[in-house]
């Protein structure tokens, strides 16, 4: 529930400060994580290249989170986040419609989140999702994830069963968990590391429902924003007295696009 609260205020509508006034910062310790994998530069191909860190590589030496300084919206008082600044503004408009309409984006946007969050397989995209899955097999079902042909997520999410090298498997019945329950997993991990006096690491379960739980609230608020955006222009113009209709082009990946194009027309 912190975690929702805290997601909405910040990005919704709320200030900085009435989002981390959810959280407990009391704690002096800090999560670090970082990427096993780094992105790389070679100056003789002229192109990046993917290389493993070195182990002393992995931890920071700082806060990831950032409480004390983070990025606002320009000239935003008190401080919000970009998203947050825009609905702010939607909901002080004088234009009813347009507070009306951004209410019912944040409220589009938050049921989408829940829907994703309680099974993230099956509330995907048809069309054009399965990352979420694709993910999840590759940390957890390593096997089978190196044995079929992955190169389509959305097929793969689709399908029962999946050809492999070496046999065929149903794939069908691996289900992805709840984002609640990978919540609670990644915490029961974190208690049960910090009673332990050595230097320990996330299951690969933990760590995955860890960034499917971020990518979904993180995508899902490209669309919101974009939205927001979207009203935001329409009521600027309208203070202009623009005659005749205004065009707002869109261009994005074809999952944003379409949910964009739903939320207008139905």
């Amino acid at each position: 529930d912190k975690w929702n609260s805290f997601f909405t205020e910040l990005f919704f509508g709320g200030t900085c400060d009435q989002a981390l006034s959810i959280l407990d910062l009391s704690s002096k310790e800090h999560l670090h994580i970082r990427s096993p994998i780094m992105k790389f530069w070679n100056v003789e191909s002229g192109e990046y290249e993917w290389h493993k860190r070195e182990d002393e590589e992995h931890d920071l030496s700082s806060p990831l989170f950032p409480i004390k300084c983070f990025l606002k919206a320009k000239g935003s008082v008190p401080a919000r986040t970009w998203s947050s600044s825009i609905f702010a503004e939607l909901m002080e408009s004088d234009c009813q419609e347009l507070r009306n309409m951004s209410i019912h984006a944040r409220k589009w946007a938050l049921n989408d989140i829940a829907q994703h969050c309680e099974n993230p397989k099956l509330s995907d995209d048809e069309i054009g999702g399965g990352e979420w899955f694709l993910a999840y097999l590759r940390q957890c079902h390593r096997e089978i994830y190196d044995d079929i042909d992955h190169s389509d997520a959305t097929m793969l999410l689709r399908k029962q069963y999946a050809s492999g090298e070496t046999r065929k498997h149903k794939i069908g019945d691996i289900s992805v968990p709840s984002c609640a329950e990978g919540f609670q997993m990644l915490t029961d991990e974190l208690l049960e590391n910090k009673k332990s006096e050595k230097i320990t690491t996330l299951s690969n379960k933990a760590e995955i429902m860890a960034k499917i739980l971020i990518d979904i609230y993180m995508s899902k608020l490209v669309d919101a924003s974009t939205v927001g955006k979207i009203l935001q222009i329409i009521s600027q113009e309208t203070k202009k007295k623009t005659e005749g209709n205004i065009t707002i082009v869109c261009y994005m990946g074809s999952v944003h696009t379409r949910a964009i194009a739903d939320f207008f027309t139905q």
